[in-house]
Order: structure tokens, then sequence, then C-alpha cells
């Protein structure tokens, strides 16, 4: 027979290897292998599991009437959104200190340039708190060939809070909100965006 300090020892490691290997059943059950699917030969590949479909969130206004506005042109003339019923408008909230903003509006002086006469204004809404006194020069020195006009917090919060900088909205030529982008906009989404809707309205004259 075995002294008592050896059957206390003896136990004392029956019972740890049993933990070790209880815990590591455990682990092996709650973590599971891969999923594994037959192939035509007979062996297994690991089951790829389907990726997390995200529905892009739509902003409020899209499918609505675009709030319309009147406002003061940095030429003197006013522009009123409403006027331009019958046409696509592409209405951009922007600041002069904003990069993104800055970063866009190349892409949108090439589009009004080859659009413009196609019945496609863009209209860059600033909300700088110098108003012209900020854009002018800016505006000169690009070379924009779009109206610009000085935006207002009333104004953005008809157009839902405008929360980023730059957002810009596609207006159909029925006053349509039909796109919405809050964000950096690039040349080729937006005309991604125009060319069905420059389609319809050329079939509808």
């Amino acid at each position: 027979m075995l002294p008592p300090k050896w059957k206390t020892r003896l136990y004392g490691i029956g019972a740890l290897t049993f933990t070790i290997l209880g815990a590591g059943l455990f682990y092996v059950t709650i973590t599971g292998p891969t999923p594994r699917s037959p192939t035509a030969d007979g062996d297994s590949q690991p089951t790829e599991r389907p990726p997390v479909q995200r529905t892009p969130v739509q902003h409020p206004l899209q499918g609505e009437t675009a709030p319309d506005f009147s406002l003061k042109r940095m030429s003197g003339e006013t522009f009123r959104l409403s006027d331009h019923r019958g046409e696509i408008v592409v209405v951009n909230f922007w600041a002069t200190w904003c990069p993104p903003c800055r970063k866009e509006i190349p892409g949108f002086i090439q589009l009004q340039k080859e659009f413009g006469t196609e019945g496609m204004t863009i209209v860059g809404i600033s909300l700088d708190d110098q108003g012209f006194e900020a854009v002018q020069p800016y505006a000169e020195e690009m070379g924009i060939n779009y109206p610009l006009v000085v935006g207002s917090d009333r104004l953005t919060r008809k157009y839902g809070g405008v929360r980023a900088l730059p957002t810009s909205f596609v207006v159909g030529p029925k006053g349509t909100v039909q796109y919405a982008r809050p964000g950096f906009l690039p040349e080729a989404e937006l005309r991604r965006q125009l060319q069905p809707l420059l389609k319809r309205l050329k079939t509808s004259t």
C-alpha cells in the first residue's frame, strides 16, 4: 500500500489532470472546427459563411420634393431652385476650408462643361462664415463655372441638417431628389447618376 502522503499527491495529480482535460474538452466543444462541406472526391473543405449584407441608409429627402430656395449669386443675380424645373440640378453644400469639398470641385467643373448645355446645372451652396469674401477669390482661382450662392442654417435644416460637408443632392426635372450623397462625391459616381436622367430628359424633349 502507498503511504498516505503519496495517496494525497496522486489524488491531487489526478484532479489536476481531470481539470485540464475537462477544460480542453469544453473549449473544443464551444469553438468546434470550422464546418466542412464534402467535395466531389470525398474530401471536405471549410464552408464559407455568407458575408453580412448591410443596407445603405437612405437619406430622408430621397424621393421627396427638394426644398425650394432663392439666394443671391456671386454674380449678383438670384438663383431660385424652382426656376429650374424641367432641368437636372445638383445641389452641393460645401465650404472653401473643407478638403473633400475642394477635391470634388474639378470634377464638378468638368461635368458642368459637358452637360451644362444638356439641361444640367450644378449650384454650389457655400457655408463659409465669411460668405462671398471667402468664396470669390477661391472660385476665381479654380475657375468655377457654375452658380455659387451662400447658404444659411435655415436652409441646411430644410435639407436634413447637412451633417457632413460636402453633401450633394441630385434633383430631377420634376423637382424630386433622385440621389443624396453625404461626403465626397467622385466625378465618376456623379456621372453615373446623371447619365440616365439626362438620357430620359433628352428623350422627353
